[in-house]
């Protein structure tokens, strides 16, 4: 049966979904990838977020954004990668409910350890990329970004019901 409303663009749709469920079926487990300490995906992403965006001082809400996942899933993260030593909390001064992170020595120590194996993973991929020109992979990249944007505008303006004991 043909599906109507993805109209052209089904093979696009069907391949988006299948790569969103490859990914999501493994951001759960635990992955030690070669360092001391297993971490889940969206640990290691929240990992290297604080690092990218370290010198940016953003709070704990702005790096959630960046990453798109919502900020009470973040601070839990946090929590586990501070209580695993890899992640130090600061606070600005003058300001006690603005949170700095930054990586700890431990901390940045495992990701450029991990970083390597992570490189490896990703290569395939990155090899599909170099025959893609500037400007598709900008246009691809616009393409995600917008995308993104769209679903998490999406998800964030629909109700969402809680049945409620009787």
């Amino acid at each position: 049966m043909e599906l109507q409303w993805m109209g052209p663009y089904r093979e696009l749709v069907r391949s988006l979904i299948r790569y969103a469920n490859l990914y999501a079926h493994f951001q759960t487990d635990k992955r030690i990838g070669g360092v001391d300490i297993p971490l889940t995906a969206h640990e290691w992403q929240t990992l290297e977020c604080i690092l990218e965006f370290e010198d940016g001082m953003y709070n704990m809400v702005t790096l959630a954004r960046k990453i798109g996942i919502p900020a009470s899933n973040f601070s839990k993260y946090v929590k586990t990668l501070t209580s695993l030593g890899l992640v130090e909390r600061y606070r600005l001064a003058g300001n006690k409910k603005s949170i700095i992170l930054k990586l700890s020595p431990r901390g940045r120590e495992l990701y450029f350890k991990r970083s390597q194996l992570i490189l490896t993973e990703w290569e395939p991929i990155f090899s599909i990329l170099k025959d893609i020109s500037p400007e598709e992979l900008r246009r691809l990249t616009d393409f995600i970004v917008k995308f993104g944007d769209i679903m998490d505008s999406s998800v964030q303006s629909e109700p969402v019901l809680h049945k409620m004991d009787p």
